[in-house]
């Protein structure tokens, strides 16, 4: 007699199984991996979910898998952690990249004084930084963009803002693409506790700032937690080194 799977028993599977029946097979079989899961999320935009969403389910279905790999398999807690440290990085990606086009149209794209495009790095602490989430872990994230400027307005050339309010308009953007809780819940919880001066410091800040603050005022345990810490989207960021 076949004995049932544990995940059977689960009540988080059997919702997502009944909430998510048409949209199970678009992951497919075997640990969710980055090319999975840009299979999927893209399936799931073609369906017509929005990015939001579709982040959200593919969260859904990715747990799901996981659950079910490691009832049934005795799935290595190291591929459970490299599988949802996947899925946070690709997530944080793809909100990155949406909430810059959409402000580059409304105020422009940010510039250094070199005429180049200012760059934001989105940069992951703690668990994050160790590729050591579990399922039920939040991310811990500093926001760090390369200098002080301007953006060079829209089309019209209009709506001129300062990178300062820039970034912290992507930054609220991206939390809301990842963090806030809708009818498919979340992607994950995000945490932005660990950047300079906590929850009452900018929600972006600048490398001279960063350092500053480092040397005049950062205690120890804020520079020890810099020693998980690693640069995870843009993705052209973290392949590049730039």
């Amino acid at each position: 007699m076949t004995r049932p799977s544990l995940a059977t028993h689960s009540r988080f599977a059997q919702r997502v199984r009944r909430r998510y029946e048409a949209e199970l097979p678009l992951l497919a079989p075997g640990v969710p991996d980055p090319a999975q899961l840009q299979a999927t999320f893209e399936a799931l935009l073609g369906h017509g979910h929005n990015m939001a969403n579709a982040l959200r389910i593919t969260r859904q279905l990715v747990v799901l898998r996981l659950l079910c790999l490691d009832c049934e398999q005795q799935l290595p807690l190291a591929q459970v952690t490299q599988a949802m440290t996947d899925l946070a990085e690709f997530a944080l990606n793809h909100a990155l990249t949406q909430a810059q086009a959409e402000l580059d149209q409304m105020h422009g794209a940010p510039l250094t004084a070199r005429g180049q495009r200012a760059q934001l790095w989105i940069v992951g602490m703690g668990k994050l930084g160790a590729r050591e989430l579990n399922v039920s872990s939040d991310i811990d994230l500093i926001y760090v963009y390369d200098e002080d400027g301007e953006t060079v307005g829209n089309a019209q050339g209009r709506n001129h803002i300062s990178h300062h309010e820039y970034f912290g308009k992507v930054v609220r953007a991206v939390y809301a693409l990842v963090g806030d809780t809708n009818e498919h819940g979340f992607v994950f919880r995000v945490d932005l506790a660990l950047r300079p001066n906590g929850n009452s410091g900018p929600a972006a800040v600048s490398l001279d700032a960063l350092e500053e603050y480092l040397h005049v005022q950062g205690r120890e345990w804020e520079r020890f937690a810099w020693l998980k810490s690693r640069v995870v989207a843009p993705f052209d960021s973290v392949t590049s080194g730039a």
